[in-house]
């Protein structure tokens, strides 16, 4: 993606943390992350720290390897910036609770 600034919205759906699941803007300059907060308080997570999310080039990178890795998977592109919005996975078919998704929106370029 052909941006250097921007900010985005994430959440993920999994057996994970609260903090993957509750939606989050995610702030980005030059590939890293600048500021991360929960869109439904504005407070900035407690467990997860900045390089622990991530950046639209990062979720490109992890599409690569569910199409390469995985047992079944779908990816779903913005047809304005071309990112991705909704990224599911399954891992492995004998493998319980190994599934996630993640979604993106609300991508806002500086």
């Amino acid at each position: 993606m052909d941006m250097t600034k921007y900010s985005f919205g994430f959440r993920a759906s999994c057996n994970c943390i609260d903090e993957w699941i509750r939606e989050v803007n995610v702030s980005v300059s030059n590939d890293t992350i600048t500021s991360v907060f929960f869109i439904d308080d504005s407070l900035p997570p407690k467990t997860l720290q900045f390089d622990q999310w991530h950046t639209i080039n990062a979720l490109f990178d992890f599409s690569k390897s569910f199409i390469e890795q995985a047992y079944q998977y779908d990816i779903q592109y913005d047809n304005t910036y071309g990112n991705p919005t909704l990224m599911s996975v399954d891992w492995d078919s004998n493998i319980a609770d190994d599934e996630v998704t993640f979604f993106v929106n609300n991508v806002i370029k500086y």
